[in-house]
């Protein structure tokens, strides 16, 4: 009886660890924070994004936010080989945003809020 409390309690501990193991390597992979900028109108998420893997920040995790240019770093299945990506406009009124998410790179289009204006892969105000 005792011996099948031990192995109990040794299964439990093991799985214990490997849980905060994982915690601590997703928080460091630059998980988005899901930060939407308020009057942006978000476009849907890339098909894609499947064979963009192992993505990473360059600079900062600043979530789906518009405000700032970021820049990831991913793993493209096609290619091969490692790439980065940052933020850019696509018209004076629309970025493609670059996001991790769940360790994929994910981007989608989304249209600056009034009284901004896309800048160097920005959304500013004029």
């Amino acid at each position: 009886m005792e011996t099948k409390w031990s192995v109990t309690l040794v299964v439990a501990l093991v799985v214990i660890i490997v849980a905060v193991i994982a915690v601590n390597n997703y928080k460091s992979t630059g998980q988005a924070t899901s930060t939407l900028t308020s009057g942006a109108n978000y476009g849907a998420i890339g098909a894609n994004f499947n064979t963009q893997t192992q993505c990473t920040y360059v600079d900062y995790n600043d979530g789906w936010s518009v405000t700032k240019k970021t820049t990831v770093r991913f793993y493209d299945r096609t290619s091969g080989k490692y790439i980065e990506y940052a933020d850019a406009c696509v018209s004076q009124e629309t970025v493609s945003e670059n996001e991790c998410e769940e360790g994929y790179r994910k981007t989608r289009l989304v249209n600056c809020p009034s009284e901004t204006s896309c800048i160097d892969g920005a959304c500013i105000s004029r």
